[in-house]
């Protein structure tokens, strides 16, 4: 599948649900996450997280291309999301947040901060308790994924954001994933790949591969229910 091809297919399959519940007149608001101390995230170019509200319901889209966005999903429907990544961005929210709303997704909204490291040690039993001790490629540093899997897998990690990479967790450095995917990929026997992925566009070398792979985060709630992609993502809520 090409980036146009998903991207286009998320737009049907968006324009399809306003159709069937008549909302395309409804409003979405979007905007970052703010910190515990409420002020926004101020590194330029770092990732941060997009909350979409909906008519009480939340989605949600980790980028390094906020935007900020208040009106109708009829307007969000129309976004060149192929080449705008800020509007791509902000879709993708609103689609969660509709999709959580209607009951066509589950688990949209992040796990709390305690629950970080359950989730890791969860992903990591269920790879070992299906799979074996495989060789395994995270693509997106997430520190508790990683600390999980590195106790019991050969690992590799890839990360795009350049405050992670050449980061060390005891033997392992995070890899650039612009230069090291052909080889990280092809060397791993199953890849647990981060949901943003969707956002920065190179989510479809990881849907190409031949290989095992799942996804892991709320950004990719909604196209993985309709694409039929494999989550793990143990503590997100509705």
């Amino acid at each position: 599948m090409t980036k146009e091809v998903l991207y286009e297919t998320l737009k049907e399959t968006f324009r399809e649900i306003l159709d069937k519940y008549g909302i395309g007149d409804k409003t979405a608001r979007v905007g970052e996450e703010r910190r515990r101390d409420g002020e926004l995230p101020v590194t330029p170019g770092a990732e941060v997280k997009l909350i979409a509200e909906y008519e009480g319901a939340t989605g949600e889209c980790s980028t390094s291309f906020p935007e900020q966005f208040d009106g109708p999903l009829s307007e969000v429907s129309g976004f060149d999301i192929a080449n705008d990544p800020q509007k791509r961005s902000v879709f993708i929210a609103v689609l969660n947040a509709v999709m959580n709303r209607w009951e066509l997704s589950d688990d949209c909204v992040s796990c709390t901060e305690s629950d970080r490291e359950r989730c890791g040690e969860s992903i990591a039993a269920r790879y070992k308790r299906n799979n074996g001790r495989i060789k395994l490629l995270l693509a997106g540093y997430q520190p508790y994924i990683l600390k999980a899997l590195a106790a019991d897998f050969p690992l590799r990690v890839l990360d795009l954001d350049p405050e992670h990479i050449g980061k060390t967790y005891g033997n392992i450095t995070v890899e650039n994933g612009a230069e090291a995917f052909s080889d990280a990929a092809w060397w791993a026997d199953a890849i647990l790949c981060t949901g943003s992925a969707l956002a920065n566009g190179t989510i479809v070398d990881y849907m190409n591969m031949p290989k095992d792979v799942a996804y892991y985060g709320t950004t990719i709630a909604g196209c993985a229910r309709f694409l039929e992609l494999r989550r793990q993502c143990p503590y997100a809520r509705n």
